[in-house]
This record gives structure tokens, C-alpha cells and sequence, in this order.
């Protein structure tokens, strides 16, 4: 029983370790290709004083002894591998034994209305909504609405808009939008401003300078951004402001 429980001891305390070492090369997959920011371990079987690790800078391309310097930029590891290998068959060792192991995933990015804007270590399974969290969250002025995504190495930067449970990359860059409003007619100081959560019409019309002489001070009229009419309606000045919305001070005819 005790030679069984140390067996077990010991294969789960291997797993782990295995685990642990291939988590993000499993997650990432075979085809998975590396970018800027990613570090990668080169082994050579046999061969410890080739061994190296590398951390991928903009350019993509490391420096390894006798072959000098390789593009590893957008090539899977499995390529890799084989590009190393053919290197050094070729007149350097007989039958390299090439193995390359991604160790760090490169980062991700959030940009926009969060607390600490920036730069931040991959995770597996990042959803949004943590990405969020890890960047100190959003700000007053975000809009929750209007976050995208573009994916790391998409050179066409096509924007994604997600949800919170969405999963992020490494090497995406998340933005998340400034929530804001527009006001004009009978204000002092009319324009775009950001709005913060909880704002009201009465407050939209005090951060524009407050109402000319010939406003009508009892109501307003908005157009609320996915109003698909495009009709103004009537609201009191105590009713709370939507993201996008237009708000219109009319003149008083008494």
C-alpha cells in the first residue's frame, strides 16, 4: 500500500510538472505562430552547450550559434524545429536532435478606458472580462458596449467587437471606447463630451456652459444612438443620458 501511494505520489507530482511545461504549447497548438514577445527554448539532444532561450523582439529573428540569424517570426514551432535541424545536419552534426518548446506566450494589450492602460502577461483561457480586471478595470467614461478587438498579426487590423466572455489571444490588442454624448442648440457651449455613469440631461446642459437666454429650460430632446427613426423624443431634464446619445436644447417661444 505504501510503495502504491508514493507511486501515485509520484505520477501525480509528474503530470503536474508536464502539465505545467507544455500548458501554454498545448493551448497554443501545432499551428500556432509565433510573434513578437513570445519565449522559446532550443534544445539539442546531446548537445548542452546549444541550448538556448530567446525572447522574439519586433524584427522576429534570433541568433543561434552556427546558423546565425533565423526568422522565427510567423513560423510554427514544428517549422522551426525543422529549419534548426536542417541547419546543423548540414555539416555540423550527423543526426540533430531538435526540440523547441514555446515557454511564454507573448503579451496582450488593453488600450482606452481602463485603469492601467498597457502591456500584460498572457493567461490561458483569458476571457475579456478578466483582461478587464487585470488592467484595473474600466473607468467611468467606458462605454461596456463598444470594446474591440484586433487580433495580434492581423495586418489589416480588422476590429472585432466583443462580448465579456469572449476569449483573447495572445498578442491581441483590446480597446475599449470613451463613452460619450453630443449636445448643441441653446447651450453656451455645445460639442461632444464624455459621459460618466449616472450623468443626467440637467448635468449634460451644466457641462456645456449651462443654457443661453433663449432656452427652453424644462425639457430636452434626444435621439438615443440605436434609434434606428432617427426621431428626436422628449425628456425631462432629470432622466439619465445613454452612450451616443444627441441631445438638442431648443429655444423657449415664450
Amino acid at each position: 500500500m505504501r510503495y502504491q501511494a508514493i507511486l501515485i505520489a509520484t505520477m501525480a507530482a509528474t503530470s503536474l510538472f508536464l502539465t505545467g511545461m507544455f500548458a501554454n504549447l498545448a493551448w497554443a497548438g501545432a499551428d500556432y505562430r509565433l510573434g513578437a514577445g513570445d519565449k522559446i527554448a532550443i534544445h539539442i539532444y546531446g548537445q548542452d552547450s546549444m541550448d538556448m532561450t530567446a525572447v522574439l523582439g519586433a524584427s522576429g529573428i534570433i541568433r543561434y550559434p552556427f546558423l546565425g540569424n533565423i526568422r522565427a517570426k510567423g513560423k510554427t514551432v514544428g517549422e522551426l524545429e525543422a529549419l534548426i535541424t536542417s541547419g546543423l545536419r548540414n555539416g555540423y552534426l550527423v543526426n540533430p536532435q531538435v526540440r523547441v518548446r514555446l515557454k511564454e506566450l507573448r503579451p496582450f494589450f488593453v488600450n482606452g478606458e481602463v485603469g492601467s492602460p498597457g502591456g500584460l502577461a498572457y493567461q490561458e483561457g483569458l476571457t475579456l472580462r478578466k483582461a478587464l480586471a487585470m488592467a484595473g478595470g474600466l473607468r467611468p467614461t467606458a462605454d461596456p458596449d463598444k470594446i474591440y478587438v484586433v487580433h495580434g498579426g492581423d495586418a489589416r487590423e480588422v476590429k472585432h467587437y466583443i462580448g465579456m466572455d469572449a476569449l483573447i489571444h495572445p498578442g491581441d490588442i483590446i480597446t475599449v471606447e470613451q463613452s460619450i454624448f453630443y449636445i448643441d442648440g441653446e447651450v453656451k457651449k455645445p460639442g461632444r463630451y464624455p459621459l460618466s455613469d449616472g450623468m443626467t440631461f440637467r448635468m449634460a446642459v451644466a457641462i456645456a456652459g449651462g443654457f443661453t437666454e433663449r432656452a427652453s429650460e424644462d425639457y430636452a430632446f434626444v435621439r438615443h444612438e440605436n434609434n434606428r427613426n432617427r426621431q428626436d423624443m422628449k425628456s425631462g431634464l432629470d432622466q439619465k443620458i445613454q452612450p451616443g446619445d444627441v441631445i438638442t436644447i431648443k429655444q423657449s417661444f415664450f
